[in-house]
């Protein structure tokens, strides 16, 4: 069964491209839910146009509330019903708020795209998560 990714972006979508491409290949066995960036940025436009959902959360609403924004985040991943948040290309360190709603499920922290997808597929280094343990891959496991 594959794993429901979220990713959250924030550049031009080298690691997102990564990971299209390897779901696409089946190199990965994943299904983006949802794709979120926190500004407009050509990931993005990438994530639209090679048809996933793509959702803009702005920071700037949030200014100085950065517990509000990631409260924000959570939402929209939780209703597509995320099992992994990869942070692809995210130019943000995770606060609390979403460490806690996604607890051993933040991955790709400061990873290149072919790590991140390397990590991702089991090929090189096991999943480093940002806050635990990987979740299961196992058919009738849930994370």
């Amino acid at each position: 069964m594959p794993l429901n990714l979220g990713l959250l972006c924030s550049n031009e979508g080298l690691e997102l491209a990564a990971v299209i491409e390897a779901v696409r290949t089946g190199r990965l066995s994943a299904s983006i839910q949802i794709v979120i960036a926190d500004r407009h940025s050509a990931a993005l436009t990438l994530a639209r146009t090679a048809g996933f959902y793509g959702v803009f959360v702005p920071r700037s609403p949030y200014h100085a509330n950065r517990d509000g924004f990631e409260r924000r985040l959570v939402e929209v991943l939780t209703q597509a019903e995320v099992q992994l948040v990869v942070l692809a290309g995210y130019e943000r360190e995770p606060g609390p708020v979403l460490a806690e709603a996604f607890p051993g499920r933040l991955f790709g922290q400061g990873l290149g795209p072919e790590e991140l997808v390397g990590r991702l597929a089991g090929e090189t280094s096991p999943l480093t998560l940002v806050d635990g343990p990987a979740p299961s891959r196992d058919p009738g496991g849930r994370p």
